[in-house]
């Protein structure tokens, strides 16, 4: 579950010197040094990327990395929970079984309704027989049908875990330029810690209405891209000047307000919103709207 060095060779590295990721034996030689020492910055486990970025002996550099990797760890920690992605057959696989069961359950409820009515049942008591049998068969396919949407699901998260991975490295990679060109501590857009557990909540209770108006956002995390019951979203007056493509999957909003904030474009991905019925994007610096907003209501 760790990013791979060499496609993600930032974040590797940050990742490596997060207290909690690293092996117990490592924890366990540093128990006595203080809060401060946590990020072993000195013996660096790949010297080539300090050699290469020699900021990275910034602890405040680091340990505002390591804030910004948090979402990054949380999730490699559910994924080792939860186990190995399933390769591309098995995924294939659970689709074609899943059609299988469709289609078994279409004929079996098509059987319930062509079966003759016995002549001592009376057309009350029949209807009642039929829903009952109705009821029985999709309890039935519902039931075996968890086991292979279990693999889809799990496919899902692997998928969002690579693009929070990808993510995560542009956002280091900025962080990393922002302190190379003096711009403080390389602390940039950083997303407040609230508003990340604002949409935790969201996520893990299905909310339908997620309210961050006023809160100085300058970014937006990816993680509001996956709260899929969400109908109503507000970002009204705050500092964003970029919409993420994950907007994308919000696929059942209806509400969007952006509203007094620093946008001068949309992304054509708010195109896939197609239950999107109302925008509000006044108080910006927008000259045009993307030409897939036509698809939405």
């Amino acid at each position: 579950m760790d990013p791979n060095p060499g496609t993600f060779p930032l974040l590797s590295y940050v990742m490596s010197r997060l207290p909690s990721l690293t092996p117990r034996l490592a924890v366990a030689a540093t128990a006595t040094t203080s809060d401060s020492d946590q990020f072993d910055v000195e013996q660096p486990r790949t010297p080539e990327i300090v050699g290469q970025m020699p900021h990275l002996a910034d602890p405040d550099l680091m340990a505002s990395m390591g804030r910004a990797v948090s979402q990054v760890a949380q999730a490699r920690s559910v994924l080792n929970l939860i186990g190995e992605r399933p390769t591309h057959e098995e995924v294939d696989s659970a689709r074609a079984r899943l059609a299988e069961i469709e289609a078994q359950l279409s004929r079996d409820l098509e059987e319930i309704v062509l079966q003759a009515r016995p002549a001592e049942m009376e057309i009350h008591g029949w209807r009642a027989h039929q829903a009952e049998k109705e009821r029985e068969c999709r309890e039935r396919a519902e039931t075996e049908k968890q086991i292979w949407k279990s693999v889809l699901q799990l496919d899902e998260m692997h998928e969002a875990y690579e693009k929070l991975l990808k993510e995560a490295e542009r956002r280091l990679v900025k962080m990393y330029e922002s302190k190379e060109d003096g711009d403080g501590d390389g602390v940039i857009d950083e997303v407040n810690e609230e508003v990340v557990g604002i949409l935790q909540e969201a996520y893990g209770k299905g909310m339908e209405r997620v309210n961050l108006s006023g809160r100085q956002l300058k970014l937006l995390p990816e993680a509001f891209g996956r709260i899929p019951g969400l109908l109503v979203l507000d970002l009204s007056s705050n500092q964003l000047s970029e919409i993420p493509d994950a907007i994308a999957g919000l696929q059942n909003l209806e509400e969007l307000n952006l509203s007094s904030n620093l946008l001068e474009s949309l992304p054509d991905s708010i195109g896939l919103l197609q239950k999107l019925k109302l925008l509000n994007v006044s108080g910006n610096k927008l000259t045009a709207l993307p030409d897939p907003i036509c698809h939405c209501r």
